[in-house]
This record gives structure tokens, sequence and C-alpha cells, in this order.
């Protein structure tokens, strides 16, 4: 019997909240048999532990983890799905939220989908892979994230966010193939208080209309790069810090960055152009580099700063004291 509640205890867990109701579903499929006995407007919260995702998702549902830290402030361990994650047509105020996407997030190629969020989440590469104006992304937002690759927008897309995450970058083809952090957005993106740690090609290309500022950008690249490629144009650049000495804009606006800033530094632990969980991005001197709003560039900046160890925003149970015996019906 002990051997039997261990077990059980030990499953991964998916609750389905819908209208005030709650359903429990156990296992490694757990989260499979939740999204399909959702609807529109319904919470799936998942525990820590590997999940199975959906063939794809096309619900405007929220999905929500313990966290994708490793340790997610060392009380669990993170929620991981094992692979990446398709969102189709119909998926229009999705929220995902605390979990480890082991792969990348992919959008439907032919369809509008519009209002998902990622908020504090784990992910390879976002891939929006729209091939129309019909088939547009609009108002989509990536807030908090580790993107162990880059986002591509795919040019079609308005009102795009991206916030306070750390990005690599990803293999994207802009008249030839280039490893980019932030690429073909065609106009209305706000990239705002990012740290972006890849070293090679362009950290933008093909970006068009967007404000871009408070962030940190190591890429130095070699002497035939700069950090900007394609059709990069009509953004207006500020307060942004780079490790660069010499910086070329374009035609681009740009006001009051900081340049030749050596990478050792600007973070309090921070070494290479990979994302590490160990890594400490909070900066050494957090007066000194201020961005728009007069607080500090990078992930620590604004209003809404990024929180450490990537818990995610429903109530986490950290200690609970338990009665040394169960009651008549055996309930702790």
């Amino acid at each position: 019997m002990f051997v039997v509640q261990t077990a059980i205890a030990q499953n991964p867990i998916t609750t389905l909240e819908h209208a005030g109701t709650t359903t429990i579903f156990y296992g490694q499929n757990s989260l499979v048999d939740a999204y399909t006995a959702s609807v529109n407007g319904d919470a799936l919260y998942l525990s820590t532990g590997y999940f199975t995702a959906p063939t794809s998702i096309a619900k405007g549902i929220k999905i929500i983890g313990a966290g994708h830290f490793p340790d997610s402030a060392n009380v669990a361990k993170r929620t991981m799905i094992l692979s990446g994650i398709t969102i189709n047509k119909g998926a229009d105020s999705l929220r995902l939220e605390g979990l480890y996407i082991n792969g990348n997030i992919n959008y439907q190629g032919d369809a509008s989908i519009n209002y998902v969020k990622v908020i504090r989440c784990g992910l390879a590469s976002a891939l929006f892979n729209s091939n129309s104006a019909t088939a547009s992304k609009n108002f989509c937002s990536y807030d908090e994230c580790f993107i162990q690759g880059g986002i591509n927008f795919n040019n079609y897309g308005t009102n795009l966010f991206i916030q306070h995450s750390i990005i690599t970058s990803v293999r994207v083809y802009i008249g030839n193939w280039f490893e980019l952090s932030v690429s073909n957005v065609n106009s209305s993106a706000l990239i705002l208080g990012n740290i972006f740690l890849a070293n090679t090609h362009f950290t933008f290309g093909n970006i068009k209309g967007s404000l871009i500022k408070n962030n940190i950008i190591l890429n130095n690249g070699g002497s035939s790069y700069g950090f900007i490629g394609g059709e990069t144009n009509s953004n207006i650049f500020t307060n942004n810090l780079f490790v660069r000495s010499t910086i070329d804009f374009g035609t681009n606006s740009y006001n009051n960055n900081y340049s030749n800033v050596s990478q050792a530094n600007i973070f309090v632990n921070q070494t290479g152009n990979t994302i590490n969980y160990n890594h400490d991005y909070h900066l050494k001197s957090p007066t000194t580099y201020l961005g728009t709003d007069g607080t500090q560039v990078g992930l620590y900046g604004g209003t809404t700063p990024f929180k450490d160890k990537g818990l995610p925003s429903n109530p986490q149970i950290l200690t609970k004291t338990v009665g040394n015996q169960t009651d008549a019906n055996g309930n702790l």
C-alpha cells in the first residue's frame, strides 16, 4: 500500500479548472488528457515532472507549470514538456507559463493566431511561420523567458512584444543563412530590457518600424558583421548597452546608447555566450547604465523587473505542516 501511494505521489499531475470545477489527471500523458477535456477559457495547472505535449494546441487556454529553472527555487523541480509545442488556429489568447519546453514553439503558417503570451518559460526557439498577411500573428509576447535560440516572426504580425528575456540565436534565411536573435519583424515590435548573448552574425535581421530599448547586446561580431543585418530600418535604438566599440546603426534612429563596455564588467556572474541557469544576470553597476525610465538596463529594470528563479504567477506552496495521522476517511 505504501509503495502504491508513493508511486502516485511522484506521478506528474495536471489539474483542469473549468467553470468552478476541478478535475485531476495523473501521469506523463496527463497534460494531453486534460487538454482534450478542456475548452476555451479553461486553466491547466501542471506539477513538476515530465509531460507529453498535445499534438497541437488550438484552444485559448492557460497552461501553467511550476517553473522552468532546474531547482525551481529549491522547493520543487521544473515542469518539463518533453517536446516542442505547435500552436494552431483557434489558440487566440493562449497563455503558456512556468514551463521548460524541450524544443521549439512553432506557430501554424497558414492561420492568424493572436494574443498568445509566453511567460517565464524556457524553450529552444520561437518560429512564427506566417506565410501571408492573412496568417499574421498579432499581439504575441515573450516575457521573462530563457530562449536557447532566437525568435523569427516571419514578417507578418504587429504589436509584438519581447521583454526581460535572455536570447541566443537561431539559423534564419535573409538573403543568405545567418544566426540571428530576432528576425523578420515587419512593424510595431517593442523589444525591451532583454539580454542578447549570441556573438555570431547579427543580433537583429530584417527588423522594421520597432522600438528597441534598454537591452544588453553582447554581440561583438567579426569585422565583416555588424549587429544588424538585412532590411533593418525605421527603428529606434535607445539606451541599449553594447560590448561593441563601434556601432553602425545604418539608417535607424538612435540615442543614449552605451558602447565599448567589457562583458566582464556587466554582470555579477556571467561568462560566454550561452544561457546558464547558474549565472547571475544582475548588473555590477545598476546605477551606471540606465534605461529610458531611469531604472537599470537589462532584466531588472522597469516597473515589472525579472523575477528570480522564474516562478509562475500562481501561488506556490513552499512549506506545509501536516498532521501526524489521517481522519476517519483516510485524508491528511
